[in-house]
């Protein structure tokens, strides 16, 4: 038997492909659908969930939406699970802001009535989706203005990114940008301080002064940190260890610096002190 006939055709994985849109799921729709960020073109319910949330459909067709009933085999085909529990949603791209917009969105946090200063994350080839994820929900429960990514050698927002994040993506900002030092520097000039976290550093995080208008630049745990966006850092914290490993996951460490600066801002402030909106 010749090479040729023990090869096996290439599969075109279209069920991957098709699911890059197609969201589902209870909280993962709904979340979706209340928050607005993302273009909800179609829904395929069940009809016993159509009956349960009629005043949503209802609302969500004025908005443009396509609400169809569908059986949960069909319902088992458009999303390539079996715990869709009864609903599907067909959802645009998900819609990145720019850095032209990132001004405004630091002053509407000033304007928030949460009381934060305002926290941001650019995150610098974050290649793991689960990571993402993982990063996307310690952003979410600190409140950051907003996050930054670059366009290349970057897990993206997709629909798998929403469910396994939990929904975080629809609840902050998310900015794209094809040059993240050059963004770096542009908030740097709306006045945040900029910090990376370095296990070699001799500030420990709890030294370290937070309780300001703060950006967190965060590498990749392969690739660590562009050398230009450390050479624009205000300042270099580590997280001190207590056991025998020195580093931790990206999400992790993230979340133990944003929970310190919240704490750090909530204590030195008893309202807003938004940042610059004009370099």
């Amino acid at each position: 038997m010749s090479k040729n006939q023990l090869k096996r055709p290439r599969r075109n994985n279209t069920v991957t492909k098709h699911q890059l849109n197609w969201l589902w799921g209870h909280s993962s729709v709904f979340d979706t659908l209340t928050a607005g960020r993302w273009r909800v073109y179609e829904l395929y319910v069940t009809e016993q969930i159509a009956m349960q949330n009629a005043e949503r459909f209802a609302v969500a067709k004025e908005n443009g939406t396509e609400i169809h009933i569908a059986d949960e085999a069909k319902l088992t085909e458009l999303s390539g699970a079996r715990d869709h529990q009864g609903i599907v949603a067909r959802v645009s791209k998900y819609p990145y802001l720019t850095m032209d917009q990132f001004p405004e969105l630091i002053k509407r946090t000033g304007d928030s009535e949460k009381s934060l200063l305002p926290l941001v994350v650019v995150a610098d080839r974050i290649q793991d989706p689960l990571q993402f994820a993982a990063l996307l929900r310690c952003c979410d429960a600190a409140g950051v203005s907003a996050m930054v990514i670059g366009e290349h050698c970057q897990a993206q927002v997709t629909t798998q990114i929403a469910r396994a994040s939990l929904g975080a993506v629809n609840h902050f900002p998310i900015v794209q940008c094809g040059d993240l030092p050059v963004a770096a520097a542009q908030i740097k000039e709306l006045g945040c301080s900029l910090v990376a976290i370095d296990s070699a550093s001799e500030t420990s995080l709890g030294e370290a002064k937070l309780d300001v208008p703060l950006a967190l630049l965060l590498g990749s745990e392969t690739l660590g940190l562009n050398p230009l966006l450390a050479s624009l850092c205000d300042i270099q914290v580590r997280i001190p260890s207590f056991g025998n490993h020195v580093s931790l996951h990206a999400a992790v460490a993230a979340g133990v610096v944003l929970y310190e600066t919240r704490r750090q801002q909530s204590a030195s402030h008893d309202r807003i002190v938004p940042c610059t909106t004009t370099p």
